[in-house]
């Protein structure tokens, strides 16, 4: 194909010719490759503006690549500039000629008719021969001095013009040697020009068979009378071969309609399917939108494979397909766009699940984290999808931060369970001996034996609290049975009994808590003998005691509160003994 340049320098050549509708068929050809150039750039443009932004499926509303009539099309460069410049030059041109030219045919036709007037005054009214035909023949020359005629009138006065000139001849018999001489040599000129009017009918364009039929009809006008014997047969023959080159010039203009009209039915066609896709894209997924993309791309190249319609309906139907096109576009536009935001909304929501899932991957609370990390599991699955550029990285991230806590923690309670079943194992072997444990008889060796006991208890692991709530029963059934048979008071056995049970707690799994709690309890009890106390207190200012059934009712109250007040002392001590453990 051409260049830009090598267009606009042939068009520049072009308007260099002096007459401009000689050039009109090759300016309409340069005209019509800088169009289809000038579309092929814009199908270009459009093609690397859809893969640089679209949507994966294509984002992109460029129109189909029809080429563009240059005179309504906005020039997008200097090359673009000058070639409309160098176009409307020309047809400013081929306008003014026509002008002139309707001017000048005008003018023509009426000195046409003037001659025309004369010569019928002068063959109804002329008796000097000699005269008559030295003024035909001046009328003659003036005739064929004066320039075309409109084309509506050029039969007619041809016809006319001729039918005075055969009359002429016929009516005014002078100087008949001469007139013989003519008509033969006339006859053989429109024989010779019925030989070239043949010639037409095997030229290769149509465009140029129409320049040269009018060209050797103007002739035809211009040669005087033929041999009269021969007028009919030579006139039927030329007219006859010009019938079958004005037959050829109508066939081929004819299939040319035809063939227009069936290329503006076929793109009546895709522009009602363009509608029909338009129309059908209010519930469309993803999926639907990529066909309908693809289909209405297929009908864009299917109508750069039908040819130009009338001239009349093609800019019509070019643009009534284009609104089409951009009609869906913007639907696929706004539909992807509001599905963007969709996607944005839920990014952000799955980047704050991802940020959090991050800062718990290393937690070792295994118990809170997990249950968090299920929540935001399942807060991620009812987010929905953050899109197909983002979704998959996303889970991946926050997948590995799951698997990077769970992992932990499974590593984590694997060691403890095989620590776990070595601590059940030396726990069972120390209960084991305590069961099978004989008192020496030596109160203070024993007493300490049973503290070694209880250290080693208290120092034997953590187990699972299953486990441990059965193996404490043991032990602790263990230990009341020495305690009992070492025959301990019962404060040393309360205080004995109740280290025991501090370090039962505190060996078990939630030590500090339980010893928390335990705390709790005795400050409460301690809070309830203090208020029995003062009730105890306040009973002895309100009776009196003085009879002696009220001095044993003193008596017992005093006792009572004897036996409160040693209660809250031995869970003072109590209160101490923890408050120092859990020190």
């Amino acid at each position: 194909m051409a260049t830009k340049e090598e267009l606009i320098a042939r068009l520049e050549e072009l308007l260099g010719h002096a007459d401009p509708e000689q050039s009109a068929e090759q300016v309409e050809g340069v005209k019509e490759t800088y169009e289809a150039l000038v579309a092929h750039e814009r199908e270009l443009a459009a093609q690397s503006q859809g893969e640089a932004g679209a949507p994966a499926e294509g984002d992109g509303q460029a129109p189909p690549a029809e080429p563009a009539h240059i005179e309504s099309y906005a020039p997008q460069d200097e090359a673009d500039k000058r070639f409309k410049q160098l176009l409307d030059t020309f047809n400013q041109k081929v306008n003014e000629l026509r002008r002139k030219k309707q001017k000048e045919e005008n003018d023509n036709l009426a000195a046409k008719r003037a001659i025309m007037d004369e010569l019928r005054q002068m063959i109804a009214g002329e008796e000097n021969i000699g005269s008559a035909f030295q003024r035909f023949n001046e009328l003659t020359e003036k005739w064929k001095t004066i320039g075309p005629v409109p084309q509506q009138a050029y039969r007619e006065l041809q016809s006319d013009y001729s039918h005075l000139r055969d009359e002429f001849f016929y009516h005014i018999r002078i100087y008949k040697e001469l007139r013989d001489h003519d008509l033969k040599k006339n006859t053989a000129l429109k024989r010779a020009l019925i030989a070239d009017m043949e010639a037409v009918q095997r030229v290769e364009t149509v465009r140029e068979a129409e320049l040269l039929v009018k060209e050797y009809q103007e002739k035809w006008h211009h040669i005087g009378p033929v041999v009269k014997e021969e007028w009919e047969q030579v006139r039927d023959a030329f007219w006859n071969a010009t019938r079958v080159v004005y037959d050829r010039i109508n066939e081929h203009y004819k299939a040319r309609r035809a063939e227009q009209e069936a290329n503006l039915e076929a793109k009546k066609a895709l522009v009602e399917k363009v509608k029909a896709v338009a129309a059908d894209v209010e519930k469309a997924g993803t999926k639907e939108w990529k066909e309908w993309t693809e289909q209405v791309l297929e009908l864009q190249n299917a109508w750069k494979n039908i040819g130009f319609a009338t001239r009349k309906e093609n800019e019509r139907i070019w643009k009534e397909f284009r609104e089409a096109c951009n009609a869906f576009f913007q639907r696929k536009k706004v539909h992807f766009d509001q599905l963007r935001d969709q996607y944005k909304a839920i990014r952000e929501r799955k980047q704050a699940l991802l940020d959090e899932a991050l800062t718990l991957k290393d937690s070792k609370e295994w118990k809170r984290t997990a249950d968090r990390l299920k929540e935001l599991q399942q807060l991620w699955k009812e987010a929905g999808s953050a899109g197909p550029r983002d979704e998959h990285k996303l889970w991946t991230r926050f997948r590995e931060a799951c698997d990077a806590f769970f992992q932990s923690r499974k590593a984590t309670f694997e060691q403890q369970d095989a620590e776990q079943a070595a601590h059940v194992q030396a726990r069972e072997a120390m209960l084991t001996e305590l069961e099978a444990f004989t008192l020496t008889g030596d109160h203070t060796a024993d007493l300490g034996k049973l503290r070694e006991f209880s250290q080693r208890w208290l120092n034997g692991g953590r187990i699972s609290p299953r486990q441990y709530d059965a193996m404490a029963t043991r032990y602790r059934a263990a230990m009341d049975k020495l305690y009992g048979q070492l025959k301990v008071n019962d404060t040393e056995r309360g205080r004995l009994r109740f280290q025991d049970r501090l370090d039962d707690l505190k060996s078990s799994p939630d030590g500090r808590f339980q010893m928390e709690r335990e705390g709790r309890t005795l400050r409460r009890k301690i809070e309830e003998l203090e208020n029995e106390l003062r009730q105890f207190e306040r009973n002895l200012g309100m009776f009196n005691f003085k009879s002696e059934s009220g001095q044993a009712m003193r008596q017992d109250l005093e006792k009572k509160m004897e036996r409160v007040r040693k209660e809250m002392d031995r869970l003072r001590d109590q209160q101490k003994q923890l408050q120092q453990e859990l020190r």
